[in-house]
C-alpha cells in the first residue's frame, strides 16, 4: 500500500490520511513520497551524478565536429556546403562565382572561378612538357578575356644552385615555352617559401589581342608552384585574388 511521509516530523502515515498520526501536520496536498532515500555514495546517486557530465561532453563534441563540417575542415557534403555558402563568414563559394577548393595531390588549397578544370599545362620540365593545373576562364567562354590558372610540377633540384636562380631560370624557359619573354621579375618569398614574381610578355590570344602573364612562382622541395594570370588587361584585376586565395598545406 502507498504511503505518505509527514514534511512535518517524517512519520509515516496510510495514503488518504488527513493529518499526520504523530504531529498533526495537515497531509492533504501532499504528493505520494517514496519511503527510502538513495544514501550517498549509492549506486543511484552516481548514475544521477554522471548523466549531466556526460550530455555535456556529448554536445560538446557535437558542437566541435559542427564547427568543423561548416568551417570546411572537416567533409560535410554537398547540402553542409551549401548551407556554408549561405553564411558569408564561413562560405567556400563567394556570391561572385569564385569558390576555396583543396588540392591534395599537391598540398594546397585556393580559391577560383568555379568553371575550373583540370589541365595539362605547358611548362618547361622533364619528359612532357607539361604540369598538372587548375584553370579558370573570365569573359567570352569562346574567347576569354583573362585565364586563371594554378600550376604545379616536381622539378630537379640542383644542388649547384640556390632557389633563387633556379627560380629565374625556370622563369625564362617557361616564357620561352609560352612564346614569349620575362619582362620583370622579382625574387620574393611566400609562406616562407622562395618565390619570383614574374612578368611575361610577348604573348597574343586567339584572337590576335596582346596579352601579359603575370605570375608568381613557388619552390617548395621539388615541387614549383606556378600561381598565374593570363589577360588582355595590364593590370591583372585578379591576380591579387588568386594569390590571397592560395596557402600551402
Amino acid at each position: 500500500m502507498a504511503s505518505v511521509r509527514c514534511p512535518g516530523c517524517g512519520a509515516k502515515n496510510p495514503e488518504g490520511a488527513v493529518k499526520c498520526r504523530l504531529c498533526a501536520y495537515d497531509l492533504r496536498g501532499q504528493a505520494e513520497m517514496p519511503m527510502s532515500k538513495p544514501t550517498p555514495g549509492s549506486s543511484q546517486l552516481r548514475q544521477g551524478s554522471l548523466k549531466v557530465p556526460l550530455l555535456l561532453a556529448i554536445l560538446a563534441v557535437a558542437a566541435i565536429v559542427l564547427a568543423g563540417v561548416l568551417l570546411g575542415i572537416l567533409p560535410g557534403g554537398d547540402v553542409i556546403t551549401d548551407i556554408r555558402n549561405k553564411v558569408p563568414a564561413i562560405a567556400a563559394q563567394s556570391p561572385d562565382g569564385w569558390e576555396e577548393f583543396t588540392e591534395p595531390a599537391a598540398d594546397f588549397k585556393a580559391s577560383l572561378p568555379t568553371n575550373r578544370t583540370e589541365q595539362a599545362s605547358p611548362f618547361p620540365v622533364p619528359l612532357e612538357g607539361t604540369a598538372s593545373a587548375w584553370v579558370s576562364t573570365l569573359g567570352p567562354e569562346d574567347d576569354p578575356d583573362t585565364t586563371l590558372a594554378i600550376s604545379w610540377a616536381e622539378i630537379p633540384v640542383d644542388a649547384t644552385q640556390s632557389p633563387e636562380a633556379t627560380l629565374s631560370s625556370q622563369a625564362i624557359a617557361w616564357a620561352a615555352e609560352l612564346g614569349g619573354e620575362v619582362s620583370d621579375s622579382n625574387q620574393t618569398s611566400f609562406q616562407g617559401q622562395p618565390a619570383l614574381l614574374a612578368q611575361i610578355e610577348g604573348l597574343r590570344n586567339g584572337s590576335g589581342d596582346l596579352v601579359t602573364v603575370r605570375a608568381l612562382l613557388v619552390q617548395r622541395g621539388d615541387v614549383l608552384y606556378a600561381i598565374q594570370s593570363r589577360s588582355i588587361y595590364a593590370d591583372h584585376p585578379q591576380f591579387d585574388r588568386l594569390v590571397n586565395g592560395f596557402a600551402l598545406l
